[in-house]
């Protein structure tokens, strides 16, 4: 699945097991013209504000140093074979000009809150200007990017916005198309493993949620009784710099990571709010918290792919979990919940992928994405019983990434404020965590259809409440001495 060159002026590779998987629930989505896992990112510019002929220049720019931004989605030309990406090498101003104008919008009276609303999905990548609120919407679906994937490309963008850069067409740029993730893992990390072996490596890495699917106590919220998604909405809260501090603080000194703090806090704030498995039982019943997260995968590639240059592909993979919790009603024991949950997710978050226990997961990864997207594609007997709980993915310290201020040799860029939501079709509440300029930030996205604005804010305000409640209040240290 590496790049072909096909003609002189034309590239074209397979997708790979995560990009096929992402398109497949985008395709799930087309008849409602909607897409689950669209991507808005919006930076809250400060002024100065750079004229909308800068920010267009660098979009072009930007375009030739990361070309795979460009590259168009096909059909393969043996029916029922998937997607393939086509890169088309721009030979004039007049053809960069004509993808610029495409992607490239400058809206004047619209907010990022309202364009993340009304959008209807698109297959390429969309910049949009919003000179009135200061804004800038970076909007992709998800098979053409992840979100540290994204945070690189901004940053690329914003030191070509602030050193004023000139797009120069010379045709290079397509050495730098990134190679889909199974044939970059299969060429540099471990000889794949055997069909048999893969699918039964892929079988036991999935086994934790289909034991947990088994039985009828599984973390799940409460929805409204609606079949069809409306509208996609999100909410973020930031704590404050002395909260955060103090939580940065409380994870370092008990060797917990922060997003494993975050993802136990959440996992505990939304415990009361957990519908019972069924109209016999209650809510005291022990409950499993089920789901997949994110490994961000660059760092086991080979360079450059191990670095920036792999700002424009998914290059990830999501692991799932389960953790049994406690009931509402339980008593103290020698551990708390908090340290159990927040170590338990340490380790999780922490383990080497590579390494052959439990097991390499790149030595079967298509297989086990295959499998994942089987899964996750079976349908519900009963749309009102389908999953919903709350899942959570993290982006770590954006400002290691993305500087809040760039500087460069025709401006210097300053960034209020950053945000990343998704478009959510199901049933699900999908919550971010990321630090911005020494603020944590708690963040939700959901669907109208199926909760109301009240109840997720009060799970927001929950989730923080259990963060800065065991970290600022040092209770961390009187639970786990029992």
């Amino acid at each position: 699945m590496s790049w072909k060159q096909v003609s002189p002026t034309r590239y074209e590779r397979s997708f790979d097991s995560l990009e096929r998987f992402y398109h497949t629930v985008a395709d799930a989505g087309a008849p409602l013209n909607k897409e689950h896992y669209l991507i808005s990112c919006t930076a809250q510019l400060q002024s100065p504000l750079p004229p909308a002929d800068a920010v267009q220049q660098a979009w072009k720019a930007l375009r030739l140093q990361h070309p795979q931004l460009a590259a168009e989605a096909e059909a393969e030309a043996e029916a029922g074979s998937g997607q393939r990406f086509v890169y088309q090498v721009p030979t004039s101003v007049a053809d960069l000009d004509a993808w610029a104008t495409a992607t490239f919008h400058v809206v004047a009276d619209q907010t990022a809150d309202e364009l993340y609303e009304r959008l209807p999905p698109s297959p390429r990548f969309h910049l949009y200007y919003l000179p009135r609120t200061s804004a800038l919407v970076f909007r992709t679906p998800h098979w053409r990017i992840d979100g540290i994937g994204l945070l690189h490309l901004q940053s690329a963008f914003f030191q070509l916005l602030a050193d004023g850069a000139a797009p120069v067409l010379d045709g290079s740029e397509a050495s730098r198309l990134c190679p889909a993730l199974d044939s970059a893992v299969a060429a540099s990390l471990s000889p794949p493993a055997a069909d048999g072996d893969a699918s039964t490596a892929a079988k036991a890495e999935l086994q934790p949620i289909l034991s947990a699917l088994k039985t009828e106590g599984i973390l799940s919220l409460p929805t409204l009784p609606n079949i069809l998604p409306t509208t996609s909405k999100r909410l973020m809260i930031s704590l404050s710099p002395e909260s955060t501090a103090h939580i940065l603080a409380a994870c370092s000194a008990r060797n917990i990571t922060v997003t494993a703090a975050a993802h136990a806090a959440l996992a505990l704030a939304a415990l009361p709010y957990s519908k019972p498995p069924s109209p016999n039982q209650h809510q005291q019943q022990q409950q499993t918290y089920i789901g997949f997260n994110a490994f961000d995968l660059r760092k086991y590639l080979p360079p450059p792919w191990n670095s920036p240059a792999a700002a424009v592909s998914p290059y990830h993979v999501g692991l799932p979990f389960s953790i049994p919790l406690p009931s509402p009603a339980s008593t103290s024991t020698s551990t708390s919940p908090f340290t159990y949950l927040s170590q338990t997710f340490t380790t999780f978050y922490r383990r080497n992928l590579t390494h052959p226990f439990p097991r390499n997961i790149f030595t079967f990864l298509p297989e086990f994405i295959a499998q994942a997207t089987q899964l996750l594609a079976s349908p519900q007997p009963d749309p009102l019983q389908a999953p919903a709980h709350p899942g959570l993915s993290s982006l770590g310290r954006v400002n290691e990434i993305l500087p809040a201020v760039v500087r460069g040799k025709a401006r210097e860029v300053r960034l209020r404020e950053w945000w990343i939501a998704m478009e959510v079709i199901d049933r699900s509440a999908w919550m971010h965590v990321w630090t911005w300029e020494g603020r944590l930030v708690l963040a939700g996205c959901w669907n109208g259809a199926f909760y109301e604005e009240g109840f997720v804010r009060g799970l927001l305000e929950a989730w923080r409440g259990c963060l800065e409640f065991l970290c600022e209040m040092g209770l961390w240290v009187n639970f786990a001495d029992g």
